[in-house]
């Protein structure tokens, strides 16, 4: 069998976030807290797959600010 198939490519949070563009490591965290985004979690690391990343370039990443605010109206 072929391993490199069979195993899953991951990236730091660092690593991911200069892959899609420069995106701020801070930002993707914040992502991650609103569970835009999937992550693989080893220990307390967080690491992103190569399909995620793939997904965010082609997809983007939804505002932050329409979920806080609703977030927001959900509490009041």
């Amino acid at each position: 069998m072929n391993e490199t198939k069979t195993q899953a490519l991951l990236f730091s949070l660092e690593d991911a976030s200069r892959l899609l563009g420069g995106i701020s490591p801070w930002t993707l965290r914040k992502h991650i807290a609103f569970a835009n985004v999937k992550v693989t979690r080893i220990g307390r690391r967080v690491f992103f797959a190569a399909e995620e990343v793939d997904r965010i370039r082609r997809d983007g990443l939804p505002s932050l600010t329409k979920g806080r605010a609703e977030e927001i109206e959900a509490a009041t």
